[in-house]
């Protein structure tokens, strides 16, 4: 008999992953023997998942019913934010929630999005409140065992996970270990829980692995060749053809026809009516809008007169993050503010250094030109060329200070102290890693890490107790290509490493 048997799985069916990964994972877990109940996010999940045939799942609830129709889902029923602040074991809500960026966010002001608040607080509080009824629904009619979701970006994966950990039900979602190729299993949404961690603070108090040399030949190959993340493209994967550039041109009419089609012919609705606009619903002038301005923003970007990077002598540098997204929006929301911060950050260098500020190249058509001005036209601040190679930044600089982020890692195998801003729990395992939070002592913070001596030989095995401890709990698959190339030849592999951690963690 199956060590899942009988077990109950609640499975966070969300987007593409649910379609291309979810679905398998539930039919292998129905297979073994265990109930399911789902949560699903976007209507055509939701309805793919219904219309799942070979599995009957005892529950399923729909997540845009709740955001998008929050007082509908109380249905009468009511909760003081008191209560649920008590019930999570939280101080606040509003942390959490400033990560929910179709509400707290305006996409129909501006693309790609607005710092404005799209909806009133009291939308966002009946939201709360239809999230928490929705946790606790599933929990006294279903009670999982254990959770299973693609990751933890969202303010219902969050509550989830809390609301979990206090009845003893374990969530587990894949993040990025920083080592290429590798991914983990984490069990909190700071990614500060779970097999990896454990495994790092193992081999930091003495013991041996296996993967000691694997991981010494991985920083050595690093050192010699810089290693792109493996949700980077390459130059050549950017490059498009002809006909692909006349297709790009010619989408944003196919869009407004297929609305123009949805909305009087097929009479659909917008699936979040309290949300006027979001990328799932877009009129045909903010389809326009946003075509023109993608292309306006990077011709900016590109024809920008950035700042010399080989004319600083001594720099710190500051890597913006995507946003809106959950590496600064989620494990960072008091610095979500990039622009505030990398002001306090050049505000508290000591003595001849200056910041170093260079865009996300994923952000290049994203980020309006009025942000890069302000950013470049601050005070003790220096914007280089978002094409410039991390590689090469890194090198030159004598301190990263970050919300979180790859480049802390990076900046790890070149011997570079850091300092990170925000919660991420990876790179707080890291040795040239330190938090800091408190942007009034931040300078003399800086002054000590500037000290601080990294070329060590306890510096060197901390470093390769964290990629032996990815390579130890960690698994090296093609995850990216399963999960948005829609590779069904690597399920089978996928599944694997589910169930091998379903079976460790599932509650006894």
């Amino acid at each position: 008999m199956s060590k899942l048997y009988n077990k109950r799985i609640l499975i966070f069916q969300q987007r593409a992953w649910g379609r291309r990964i979810g679905r398998f994972l539930a039919k292998k877990f129905y297979d073994e023997g265990c109930s399911l109940a789902a949560v699903t996010s976007t209507k055509k999940t939701h309805d793919c998942i219904v219309g799942q045939e070979d599995i009957k799942y005892e529950m399923i609830i729909c997540h845009d019913e709740v955001i998008g129709q929050p007082e509908k889902f109380l249905a009468g029923d009511d909760y003081s934010l008191e209560e649920i602040c008590k019930d999570l074991g939280i101080d606040s809500i509003w942390p959490l929630v400033s990560g929910v960026r179709m509400m707290v966010r305006s996409y129909k002001d501006k693309y790609y999005y607005g710092f404005k608040q799209c909806v009133s607080d009291e939308e966002i509080v009946k939201y709360v409140k239809a999230t928490y009824k929705c946790v606790k629904l599933i929990f006294d009619k279903f009670n999982p065992d254990i959770i299973v979701a693609t990751n933890f970006v969202g303010f219902y994966h969050i509550m989830f996970c809390l609301y979990g950990r206090k009845v003893g039900t374990k969530m587990i979602g894949v993040t990025d270990s920083k080592i290429k190729g590798v991914n983990f299993f984490s069990h909190n949404y700071n990614t500060n829980r779970g097999s990896f961690i454990e495994r790092v603070d193992e081999l930091n108090s003495g013991e041996n692995t296996k993967n000691r040399e694997k991981a010494k030949q991985y920083i050595t190959e690093f050192r010699k060749t810089f290693k792109k993340p493996s949700y980077s493209e390459s130059e050549e994967q950017n490059k498009k053809s002809f006909i692909k550039i006349i297709k790009g041109e010619l989408s944003p009419y196919a869009h407004i026809v297929r609305w123009y089609r949805d909305k009087y012919v097929r009479k659909v609705k917008n699936e979040l009516p309290n949300v006027e606009f979001w990328t799932g619903y877009r009129s045909p002038r903010i389809i326009l809008r946003d075509h023109y301005c993608q292309k306006k923003y990077l011709k900016f970007a590109n024809n920008y007169k950035y700042y010399n990077l080989k004319n600083i002598k001594k720099y710190v540098y500051f890597p913006l993050q995507v946003q809106p997204e959950e590496t600064i929006d989620v494990f960072s929301p008091y610095f979500s503010n990039q622009i505030e911060t990398a002001r306090l950050i050049a505000m508290s260098l000591p003595d001849d250094y200056t910041l170093v500020v260079k865009n996300h190249p994923v952000m290049a058509d994203y980020t309006p030109p009025s942000y890069l001005e302000k950013v470049a036209r601050t005070i003790n601040i220096k914007l280089i060329d978002y094409r410039i190679p991390s590689e090469e930044v890194l090198k030159g600089a004598d301190l990263i200070i970050s919300p979180g982020g790859t480049s802390l890692a990076e900046a790890a195998f070149y011997n570079k102290p850091a300092i990170q801003l925000g919660n991420l729990g990876t790179n707080l395992k890291l040795p040239n890693v330190v938090k800091h939070t408190d942007m009034t002592t931040l300078s003399a913070r800086i002054k000590e890490r500037l000290k601080e001596n990294l070329r060590t030989e306890d510096y060197e095995r901390k470093l390769e107790n964290f990629v032996a401890a990815a390579y130890d709990v960690g698994f090296d698959l093609d995850y990216l290509g399963a999960y948005y190339g829609g590779r069904s030849d690597l399920l089978d592999s996928v599944w694997e490493v589910y169930k091998k951690e379903v079976e460790k963690n599932i509650r006894k």
